[in-house]
């Protein structure tokens, strides 16, 4: 079994939460501890139940992985609120949608393998 840390899907999240931090930095005051901490927040909590979906028995595993894809989709809202509010460059925006498209995909595809 290999370790859950070395999957594409928790790395390509890994890059995002990476991305979204250093992003966050350029956030104006308000939105650097609201809308960006939200959006941090639910992509940990994606990478959170990604390592739960690589480490349960695999009748377990479909809830953990639909949690990790709505937080995804939490992320992808909050990202699109952040770049119409300008907090959020037009270029790192469509960078982060399309590794988060990716992820989507990928869960999607661990879902229906199981």
């Amino acid at each position: 079994m290999s370790l859950i840390h070395e999957a594409p899907v928790f790395q390509l999240i890994y890059d995002v939460l990476k991305e979204m931090h250093l992003a966050r930095r350029a956030f104006s005051k308000a939105e650097k501890y609201t809308l960006g901490e939200t959006i941090e927040r639910s992509g940990l909590d994606a990478l959170m139940n990604i390592i739960e979906a690589g480490q349960l028995k695999r009748e377990w595993k479909i809830p953990a992985i639909d949690r990790a894809l709505l937080s995804v989709e939490k992320v992808k809202i909050g990202l699109r609120l952040a770049h119409d509010l300008q907090e959020l460059p037009e270029r790192r925006y469509l960078i982060l949608q399309e590794m988060l498209d990716k992820a989507g995909r990928m869960l999607g595809g661990w879902k229906k393998s199981i």
